[in-house]
Formats: structure tokens, sequence, C-alpha cells
């Protein structure tokens, strides 16, 4: 199982781009992506939520390649990624020197890979806030 996982306020081809990088990884392999809680955006982004966490899960699992969503209710998705033991965790590159100790902590801790797609953030949801 692939895991991905991010706010998806205000979806757009970045985000796109990023789920079917996450697929091309391995095509046969269950793509779940976990959509962080309003409050992750209200506190890292420092907004309020365009969409509640039910319409973003929504409209992620409307998505061609994705297999499944996920409500993350906490911040960090380190202990989702403790409970489901994926066999990679995928986020863009431009997350590449952002992702939290605890989740490192937690990908070594079921020894998943972590993998940082080669798409670019050229569009962002906070240029839409």
């Amino acid at each position: 199982m692939i895991l991905c996982s991010g706010a998806f306020d205000y979806v757009h081809s970045g985000h796109t781009r990023y789920l079917l990088a996450a697929r091309a990884l391995d095509p046969s392999a269950l793509l779940l992506v976990a959509i962080a809680p309003d409050s992750y955006i209200r506190t890292v982004k420092g907004r309020a939520p365009g969409w509640n966490q039910t319409c973003r899960m929504q409209t992620v699992a409307a998505l061609q390649g994705v297999d499944g969503v996920i409500a993350q209710r906490e911040t960090s998705v380190a202990n989702l990624i403790r409970l489901l033991k994926p066999t990679a965790f995928v986020k863009g590159r431009d997350w590449m020197y952002r992702i939290p100790a605890d989740v490192v902590a937690a990908i070594d801790a079921v020894g998943c890979r972590m993998v940082f797609t080669d798409t670019e953030a050229t569009h962002t949801s906070e240029a839409l806030a």
C-alpha cells in the first residue's frame, strides 16, 4: 500500500500530478490518501479551510488512481503510518526538507520507503485563499 497525505484544500493540478506520480510507483498497489483535519489548515497554513474535511475527502476520492481516502484525526500523519504500515509514504518534493521528526520516526519504525515525487508546487492553494 502506498500512503499519501495532505490538506487537499482547493484541489489543484499540483495535487493531481502528485497523486498520479504516487500511483505510478506501483500501479498494482493500493493508493490511500490521508486527508488532514481542518485544524491542520488552521494551525499549519494559518487560515480557515476553504472546504471542510468531509468535502475534501469526497473530492480526493473521486480523483483518478485514488483507491481510498482516510480522515486524518491528528495534525501529524505519524500515527497513521504506524497503524497502516504502508510500503511507501509519498510526498511532493516541496516537502523534501519539511518532514517532521515524528513522521520520520514512524517511517523508520515500520520500514517503509519515503518517496518524494518530482512534482513541483507550481500551483498552491495558498494563492487561492
